[in-house]
């Protein structure tokens, strides 16, 4: 008998934090000139992550929309979302980030951590 009362998805820490382009792709519904930015993935789940990069666009008075292009397996894969909370830790901002991903790709990314899971590349909580 299974007892699981799990209510939220499981997340993934990355053993080694990985690098993604980040597009800030509007801030307020205003589009944003597209310039990538360095940010740094620390785990990610099937509905959202938490990432780290130099800039404060504060979330809470802000409606921050972003894209990221993500390289964690042989393929990348494009995500967008919006950002939802923030806190400032060793001179850079992390940010919680609510995915939005499409329902073609919906499979794909527990599928792509699955797999990483299973190499030991990303640690289960």
């Amino acid at each position: 008998m299974n007892n699981n009362r799990r209510t939220e998805p499981f997340r993934y820490t990355l053993k080694e934090p990985a690098t993604v382009d980040l597009h800030i792709l509007t801030i307020n519904g205003i589009p944003v000139p597209p310039k990538p930015v360095n940010a740094v993935l620390y785990d990610i789940s099937r509905s959202g992550c938490h990432l780290a990069f130099p800039l404060n666009v504060n979330p809470e008075i802000n409606l921050v929309r972003v894209g990221m292009e993500m390289v964690l397996s042989a393929e990348s894969m494009y995500i967008e979302g919006t950002l939802k909370w923030n806190r400032e830790q060793d001179a850079t901002f992390h940010y919680g980030i609510q995915m939005d991903i499409p329902e073609e790709d919906r499979d794909r990314l527990p599928s792509v951590l699955r797999r990483l899971a299973g190499e030991g590349k990303i640690l289960v909580r």
